[in-house]
């Protein structure tokens, strides 16, 4: 199971939707379920590439907006496309052997799949802070995507916005249901994934493997064993996710995307942290504990986590931090729909030396500016510190993040906190 989970994924994902359709959500909300982690820093665009018959066009405008693209297989995996975020352009992906012909100026972007997801990110906010998000609005709103017939025809599509509720299904908590209570269903489920018409086909080793499971398989009476095999590889794919701690307990994979044959941490990604962006782009430190090794619980009252003035993250866009319902992982529900402390908050309060804390607490901390708080949940969470376009030691793989520190009332720390209470 380990090698084929993210299929189960991207298939019942993938099930309703029409190849290559821009789509995005209408905003962002606790509402979003469908891809774990999400963040609130960017505005969303994705579609599914679809290219067996023909290729897909897609258009990308002028635009003076921060974006990313993001290319993956189904399973995961980062696919180079060299698509220019600097200028735009017209991108025509292809499949596997087309030797067609492109009209002039379409820029070839030759895929070795015939299915695949891709994802554009827009920024809200430029690096030193200003308000953008009326133009990443409206430069998502100006893409441009449809299979090269439309594209001659004058006919492509722009994004069609969708309510957020879109994405309201829990597709982690279905998984980890399923395999908890109905594992060979899941397996019937993988299976069926694994042959779908969108599925690169299996050669080699992965072939020989999937073909052995369904002769085994098809022939029953390993219903236990199956069962039992399939739990475990799933607890083995959560633990090497939760294991991966530096001496902080912040959680940092730096082969995102580009595995080769680490099945293992391609499959705990997709569990934790499914199209995420690769170390180039985009960094992620994931939390579940705090300094003493105990699981983050907003019951407990709060915790902060301060970055001194020479360990706040070095980025070439911003860096920001967002906290998760554990299960889901999905974004906190709070009376302000506030899910992020970023380095371009505005009103972010630094302290008197240069350094900036951040209290993650269930109501907002008297004494402290409300652009320093994080809302949690009074249960179980997790948060995750993103770097857009790491630098220095984020960059180079040696920057561990500061501990989470549970706050003592007694001992308020560099800023007045008295618990509770509201602005």
């Amino acid at each position: 199971m380990t090698k084929f989970y993210p299929r189960w994924f991207t298939h019942e994902q993938q099930r309703i939707l029409l190849p290559n359709i821009l789509f995005g959500p209408d905003r962002m909300s606790t509402v979003w379920r469908a891809v774990v982690a999400p963040n609130d820093d960017t505005l969303y665009t994705s579609a599914v590439i679809g290219v067996r018959h023909e290729p897909a066009i897609l258009v990308i405008p002028e635009t003076t907006a921060t974006y990313g693209v993001l290319v993956l297989d189904v399973y995961g995996d980062i696919i180079n496309t060299n698509i220019s975020t600097d200028s735009g352009g017209t991108y025509a992906f292809t499949g596997p052997g087309w030797r067609g012909k492109l009209p002039p100026n379409v820029i070839r972007v030759p895929l070795p799949v015939t299915s695949a997801t891709l994802i554009i990110r827009t920024d809200k906010f430029s690096s030193d802070g200003e308000n953008q998000i009326a133009i990443a609005e409206e430069f998502r709103r100006s893409l441009r995507m449809g299979p090269l017939l439309a594209y001659l025809r004058g006919s492509l599509r722009e994004t069609l916005i969708v309510p957020v509720f879109f994405y309201g299904r829990s597709f982690k908590r279905d998984a980890d249901t399923l395999i908890a209570t109905n594992p060979i269903r899941f397996l019937e489920e993988l299976q069926r994934a694994v042959k779908s018409i969108r599925t690169p086909p299996l050669t080699g080793e992965n072939r020989i493997l999937s073909e052995r499971f369904d002769r085994l398989f098809s022939r029953g009476g390993f219903e236990r064993v199956f069962a039992r095999a399939t739990q475990d590889a799933h607890a083995a794919i959560i633990r090497n996710y939760l294991s991966n701690t530096d001496e902080n307990n912040w959680i940092n994979f730096r082969n995102i995307g580009f595995w080769g044959r680490n099945y293992l941490d391609r499959s705990s990604i997709t569990q934790f942290c499914q199209y995420c962006n690769d170390i180039e782009k985009s960094a992620y430190y994931d939390v579940f504990l705090d300094k003493d090794g105990r699981r983050l619980n907003g019951a407990s009252g709060g915790y902060t986590i301060t970055f001194e003035r020479d360990q706040i993250p070095q980025a070439e866009q911003f860096w920001s931090v967002t906290s998760y319902i554990a299960g889901t992982i999905s974004l906190v529900p709070n009376p302000k729909d506030k899910w992020v402390v970023a380095s371009y908050t505005p009103g972010l309060e630094r302290n008197r030396d240069g350094s900036i804390t951040i209290y993650a607490t269930p109501t907002p901390p008297r004494g402290v500016s409300k652009a320093n708080w994080l809302p949690i949940p009074k249960g179980d969470f997790s948060m995750m510190l993103r770097v857009y376009g790491p630098q220095g030691r984020v960059a180079d793989g040696t920057y561990v993040p500061p501990p989470v520190k549970k706050i003592d009332r007694r001992d308020t720390g560099r800023r007045p906190y008295s618990g509770g209470g509201s602005w």
